[in-house]
């Protein structure tokens, strides 16, 4: 009963990692997404985050934030329902980014054509 309840460990554990390692990957799609919107005359649109573009300090924030979104996944016991939210929450950024990106590649070629 014992080695049970250790494989059932491990394998929260291995969810857990994947989960945090997800975490850190879609972050940094995140980051370069948001990265090349700005930089092709996009806006960010969330205060906080712009406040630190303006501050020159966004790639700072984003990796102590994703670092810390990453351990607080990893030590987790169970993956916790949060932890999945962010994931869903991340995973529709990134998406949107890149929408937003190719209608703006879209835009830029029917208006030189």
């Amino acid at each position: 009963m014992k080695k049970r309840n250790h494989k059932k460990e491990k394998n929260e554990t291995g969810n857990n990692g994947a989960m945090a390692l997800s975490f850190g990957a879609l972050n940094i799609a995140d980051y370069v997404t948001t990265k090349k919107i700005l930089n092709s005359g996009g806006e960010e649109y969330n205060p906080i985050v712009d406040f630190f573009i303006r501050k020159n300090c966004f790639g700072i924030f984003k990796t102590a934030a994703t670092l810390a979104g990453m351990l607080a996944i990893y030590v987790d016991e169970k993956p916790k329902m949060l932890s999945k939210a962010l994931l869903g929450l991340y995973g529709f950024l990134v998406a949107h980014n890149v929408k937003e990106i190719v209608q703006h590649r879209r835009e830029t070629k029917s208006d030189g054509a």
